[in-house]
């Protein structure tokens, strides 16, 4: 068993241990204070027993890699000598079950919601590669925060794999489905309910109204039961042996976790997962159980949709489901108010037979959408409607034909809006009137809210408009939560453009990882763009995968991808292994050749990558490429064109002295320029600072930084910038009229606002400078 962690215990230098707050099947959790960046997050120590059963390695990238609403984000994995750790974020809430105990149970209209939410982060689980069963799904994993949404907790990112079969670390009694059981032996130690038989009983016996609780005498193995059942009111310890010669079944209930659940840990040296074997069983009443082919069939996507279901069905009960499978009382019977549509869902999810529920989350959030359509209400109101739509069709064809003239002209008349503010937007933003453009795709949605056109649409706008963040929040949020019309081939492009997009917004803010993770996604949902292949390899070959990046380019090649852009991508391989001027060659027969702008633009983006990479004799190659291509954008490219040539001209100050002042001076008129046409960053004012001072223009500097940091407060760069700016006018006094004193002040503002990370070779710098200060006597020590 893993020891207990005490309070104050700083896990990998960074987490300090505050308290234990769950227990469950694959581990420990505590909240934690990040000691850097003084905020609370739960640390989950990985149980012993359970680190052998997965590739920790394989688990640390699926978890770093997980961005959802609904799921807490993944921050850290730390191997110790004491222990495996995943780090996430702490959830300020409270946990379903302890509401539903302080509230009672909850409506219809709240749980529909939850339930959707809920169905969103197991589709976003369910569909990575590999997919990821959580394994634990109940009223105590999932909180409630303060805005009224939910976010599901805890779960158990690699499972144990066993003869094929995924098996889980625990058992959560009334949520856990029959197949995460190890056997039928198991279940009936637990429950204490139940006789089983290896073999079906005969037709007499099946006669018969009672049954011994014992074993049958024929049975190949005797099991010990020395515990009371468990059932929904308490939370009972069990220990139940076998004592088998074949093998040794331990099921022990572990103590109750932060909200007083239940849980299982079935260990079992021979039989670690059950052969789903068909046994004869029956309870005291001599009522057959018909579902013990289930158990041990090892858990996945439908077992997280069985365990959904049931905390559904708590959180609009207010009952905790019984242990025992076949004395659950049917929703329909509880006397809650539910719709039929929502009821023959949750029905569906909780079918003791994993082939009858929902495949998995897709499957399940689909339906739990759509359910209104399966409402029994809605069903008679179509077939009425036909009914009367049939008779009057027969007594006043000339009036109803007016009638659905009318409509069908209305439908018309709000189909032609819709497109023409469509047009508009792309009018608008051809023109740079990006927030015009939103805003008539805004009124284009409230038109039709589920057809994907508008949506598709205002992405590409925002992507255009470089609002990189905005696309990513914003295109998630409609992925999430907008059940996209997909009738159409024509729409499954347009929702597949979508990821494209996405992708694309974080390749812009250089997280490759959601890149690829996006961008591989619109492949899956739509192979028919060459585009779509050419980006995927050029992240690819960004994240190192070089032969990966290979085959999809031949795919791209095989979907007819142009010459230009086989080019471009054959550049960044070329980048990634190190061969520039063959990387720096194709790309800039990319910018040649290409009639495509936007192509044309990142590859000249992409070859100022390479002629970095290269080093400082390729800077004057660098500056070439941008002068000669900077007349040819308009608005915001421009400026991003701009920005890179004022960067170019700064390092080419650096690089050639006695042309300093030239290039110092033609950087700042760029940097100024960008200032000056509204495009307003931290980084863009910091480098104008950074320009003054090399110019020996301190009070501009000065200027410059003291607003920056009455705009950006706990930005320590900003001080360290101006500890250096203090030094630097020092330095052209005489000695006896230096005065090193405000420069300490500075100095002392940005080591107080630096979160240590060895990775600022200027702080460093500045530390250095100050000893030797200090040495020579110009400061106290």
């Amino acid at each position: 068993m893993s020891e207990i962690l005490q309070e104050g215990t700083v896990i990998g230098g960074t987490y300090k241990i505050i308290k234990e707050i769950g227990s469950g099947g694959g581990g420990i959790v505590y909240r934690a204070r990040h000691l850097r960046l003084d905020t609370d997050v739960v640390v989950k120590k990985i149980k012993d027993d359970v680190i052998g059963m997965i590739d920790l390695r394989q688990e640390a990238d699926i978890l770093k890699k997980l961005k959802h609403p609904y799921l807490p984000r993944v921050y850290d994995f730390i191997e110790t000598d004491d222990g495996v750790y995943t780090v996430m974020d702490y959830i300020d809430g409270e946990d379903l079950e302890s509401a539903v105990k302080r509230h009672g149970k909850f409506n219809q209209k709240i749980v529909l919601k939850w339930a959707k939410q809920l169905g969103e982060a197991l589709a976003y689980l369910h569909s990575q590669k590999p997919p990821i069963i959580h394994s634990d799904i109940k009223p105590a994993n999932i909180m409630l925060t303060s805005d009224g949404n939910v976010c599901l907790i805890d779960f158990n990112i690699a499972l144990a794999i066993s003869n094929g079969k995924e098996s889980a670390v625990g058992i959560s009694l009334g949520f856990s489905p029959p197949e995460q059981y190890t056997d039928a032996e198991m279940y009936a130690s637990i429950t204490n309910n139940y006789s089983i038989q290896d073999d079906f009983t005969t037709s007499s016996e099946r006669r018969g109204n009672t049954m011994p609780t014992e074993l049958s005498s024929n049975s190949q193995s005797n099991t010990e039961v020395t515990a009371m059942s468990f059932n929904s009111q308490s939370d009972t310890e069990v220990t139940a042996m076998s004592s088998d010669s074949q093998s040794d079944t331990e099921v022990t209930a572990m103590s109750p976790n932060r909200s007083g659940n239940t849980e299982v840990t079935a260990m079992s040296p021979s039989r670690a997962v059950g052969t789903g074997k068909r046994v004869a069983m029956r309870n005291t009443k001599g009522q057959h159980f018909d579902y013990t082919s289930a158990f041990g069939r090892g858990i996945n996507a439908r077992s997280d949709i069985y365990s959904l279901g049931m905390t559904l069905y708590y959180l609009l009960t207010e009952k905790k489901p019984l242990a025992d499978f076949s004395n659950i009382t049917p929703l329909e019977k509880t006397g809650v108010k539910i719709s039929e549509g929502f009821l023959q869902v949750l029905k569906k999810m909780t079918a003791l037979m994993p082939e009858q529920r929902y495949a998995n989350g897709m499957e399940y959030l689909k339906a739990v959408r759509s359910c209104y359509k399966l409402d029994i209400m809605y069903i008679r109101m179509h077939r009425k409607e036909l009914c009367i739509r049939l008779s009057v069709f027969a007594s006043l064809f000339l009036g109803i034909l007016l009638v659905f003239t009318g409509f069908y002209r209305m439908e018309l008349e709000k189909n032609s809006e819709y497109y023409k503010l469509i047009s508009q937007a792309e009018e608008l933003a051809g023109s740079f009137d990006y927030d015009g453009a939103v805003l008539c795709l805004s009124q284009a949605k409230e038109l039709y809210s589920e057809r994907i056109d508008a949506y598709e649409r205002e992405m590409q706008v925002l992507y255009q408009s470089h609002e990189y963040e905005r696309c990513i929040q914003k295109g998630e949020e409609y992925l999430n939560t907008i059940p996209f019309e997909q009738e159409q081939d024509a729409d499954k492009e347009k929702y597949a453009n979508l990821h494209y997009i996405i992708g694309n917004a974080y390749y812009e803010i250089d997280d490759y990882a959601n890149a690829e993770l996006y961008i591989g996604k619109a492949l899956q949902y739509y192979g028919g763009n060459g585009l779509f292949y050419r980006d995927y390899a050029i992240v690819l070959a960004k994240l190192g995968r070089v032969e990966a990046a290979k085959k999809e380019l031949e795919k791209g090649i095989e979907k007819g991808i142009t010459e230009d852009a086989a080019y471009m991508v054959q550049g960044e391989i070329a980048n990634a292994e190190g061969r520039y001027e063959d990387a720096s060659a194709n790309l800039r027969q990319t910018i040649a050749m290409t009639e495509d702008a936007d192509m044309k633009k990142r590859a000249i983006f992409l070859c100022v990558d390479v002629y970095r990479n290269m080093g400082e004799a390729n800077i004057d190659e660098e500056i070439s490429l941008l002068e000669g291509n900077i007349g040819q954008y308009d608005s915001i490219d421009a400026l991003a064109m701009t920005e890179y040539l004022a960067d170019a001209y700064a390092r080419k100050a650096r690089i050639d002295m006695a042309y300093a002042d030239e290039y110092y001076n033609k950087a700042l008129e760029m940097f100024q320029n960008v200032y000056e046409s509204g495009y307003d960053t931290y980084q863009i004012r910091q480098n104008i600072a950074i320009i003054y001072e090399n110019l020996n223009r301190f009070d501009e500097a000065q200027e410059v930084l003291t607003e920056l940091s009455q705009d950006y407060p706990e930005r320590y760069e900003i001080y360290k910038r101006l500890a250096f700016l203090e030094a630097d006018k020092q330095q052209m006094k005489e000695n006896a009229d230096r005065d090193y004193g405000r420069m300490m002040e500075y100095y002392s503002q940005a080591k107080e606002k630096y979160a240590e990370s060895g990775q600022d070779m200027e702080m460093d710098m500045l530390d250095t400078m100050v000893q030797e200060l200090k040495d020579g006597g110009w400061l106290e020590k």
